[in-house]
């Protein structure tokens, strides 16, 4: 637990490092967006100016700034930004590497759920890890028939699990970034299947919205964590899209759905997951500022997670 004003804060004896990731590479263009693509790339500024780190005591920071924008489809994979995507990637990786190496805890900032890539990549090139994914979405598209027309935050399930071209999934000859068995997805409440593909037919632990109200949350949590500790993970990475929250109090996303969880419910499961000691990093994606014009969305997300943090 942090010592609010006294004592740089640690997660299970490791010093917490903020990593702010404003990347939009992996989002289509957006009608309301700039010249610069999808206002996602604003989150951690909202994220500064409400104060996070400070609140939380975080002293040691890094940015990582992406490449720019274009928005062109690559001809051969279907994936959007894909030099730009590839290179952040391997950039992004090298910092959060060398940050699990020193025995820290990071928590990323996004930024679109494409830099989940660089974070199982990272973990990839230092054990065998393993990556809860809560979501509103499976993200397990496969780029040529994607609603998300070759967004690759859309399919950053699939692409560390190895789905996809090799340019995307293979960096290094290192695929999967994470194996199927060493994953779980939970919360998904979209099930159009040109987002999910193969999704149900794989070893991936999954527990949809339903699924997971109906079996509990904690219950759900401790069944993820007793399997990966029966399959001897060296840890575990923490990913969470801010679509998995209801609609009603999370709106500024990219593909709102109906429904989603509230905030008191994804911070059980959150709660229960980092007290595990499994968990090595979290990261959390697509809040997008540009469709929160008062900020009030934003300045709830940041609150909300102080006080996941202070409890941890």
């Amino acid at each position: 637990m942090t010592d609010i004003g006294k004592q740089t804060m640690h997660i299970h004896n490791k010093e917490v490092v903020y990593v702010s990731a404003p990347s939009n590479l992996g989002l289509k263009p957006m009608p309301y967006a700039d010249i610069d693509g999808p206002g996602v790339r604003k989150m951690p500024a909202i994220f500064e100016e409400f104060s996070f780190r400070s609140r939380l005591n975080i002293q040691q920071s890094h940015t990582i700034v992406p490449p720019e924008y274009t928005g062109k489809v690559d001809d051969k994979t279907g994936i959007r930004n894909l030099p730009e995507l590839i290179d952040y990637t391997k950039q992004y990786a090298q910092v959060i590497k060398e940050i699990v190496a020193q025995k820290q805890f990071p928590i990323v900032i996004g930024g679109d759920c494409s830099i989940l890539i660089g974070s199982m990549l990272a973990l990839r090139q230092s054990g065998n890890y393993g990556l809860i994914h809560i979501d509103g979405h499976t993200d397990y598209a496969i780029a040529k028939i994607s609603s998300s027309t070759g967004g690759a935050a859309g399919m950053d399930l699939a692409i560390v699990t190895g789905i996809g071209d090799d340019a995307i999934t293979n960096i290094d000859s290192l695929k999967p970034y994470v194996n199927e068995t060493n994953t779980a997805q939970l919360a998904n409440r979209c099930y159009d299947e040109t987002f999910n593909g193969n999704f149900y037919n794989t070893a991936i632990f999954s527990a949809d919205l339903p699924v997971l109200r109906k079996k509990g949350l904690i219950k759900t949590a401790n069944a993820v964590i007793a399997k990966l500790k029966n399959n001897k993970v060296d840890g575990v990475w923490l990913h969470v899209d801010a679509d998995v929250l209801s609609t009603d109090l999370m709106p500024a996303v990219d593909s709102p759905q109906a429904d989603g969880l509230t905030y008191k419910e994804l911070k059980t499961m959150l709660k229960t997951f980092i007290k595990s000691g499994l968990v090595v990093g979290f990261q959390i994606t697509i809040y997008d500022p540009d469709l929160d014009p008062d900020k009030s969305i934003g300045k709830k997300l940041v609150d909300e997670l102080v006080d996941l943090f202070q409890q941890v």
